[in-house]
């Protein structure tokens, strides 16, 4: 067996080093992956889940390899996307609803209602951090794509809704403490 010069030897720890960090950094997909299993069991596009669940199962892990700041925005924005990507999905249940001669999509105020505890809960969690807006950035990022999954049931309006509602559950969090460092 050969000897490893230096170099070789400083290349090799390295190596090791970033291998386990993005193992450490994979286990962000076993929150993902069955979220992106849930939403085919439950009928939404096939094309839609692909694009999206493409996007969070590279996105998640590679910005929790960046940093555990990350890591932990992912898991919150995941958590926080949860009641998007179900609660419209329980009210289309109900169907249309009828109001007099109006009718009303009950998803729409839902996606809109899930975005505003969505919003809340990502802002109150950054709160916590010291970087605060840039993990915020991340988790508001990841309960978009999480939450889309659920929120596209009222189409591109339940997605708005959705991205109206985290706006609206943010301000107050944000207003009340002002930015932290980023």
């Amino acid at each position: 067996m050969a000897r490893l010069t230096e170099s070789q030897r400083e290349h090799r720890g390295r190596w090791m080093y970033e291998l386990g960090r993005a193992r450490w950094a994979s286990r962000t997909l076993l929150w993902v992956l069955p979220l992106l299993l849930v939403a085919l069991v439950i009928g939404r596009p096939v094309a839609l889940v692909l694009g999206l669940g493409a996007a969070l199962c590279v996105l998640s892990p590679a910005l929790a390899m960046v940093h555990a700041r990350y890591a932990r925005a992912v898991l919150v924005g995941i958590v926080a996307g949860l009641p998007a990507f179900v609660l419209p999905l329980l009210l289309r249940s109900l169907g249309i609803v009828r109001l007099g001669s109006a009718t009303l999509d009950p998803c729409l105020p839902a996606s809109f209602v899930s975005g505003i505890l969505a919003g809340a809960l990502v802002s109150a969690r950054a709160l916590d951090e010291e970087h605060r807006v840039t993990f915020w950035m991340v988790a508001v990022f990841v309960t978009a794509l999480t939450g889309t999954l659920g929120c596209s049931v009222a189409g591109s309006a339940g997605v708005l809704g959705l991205m109206a509602g985290v706006a609206t559950g943010a301000a107050p969090v944000v207003l009340r403490r002002g930015p932290g460092r980023s």
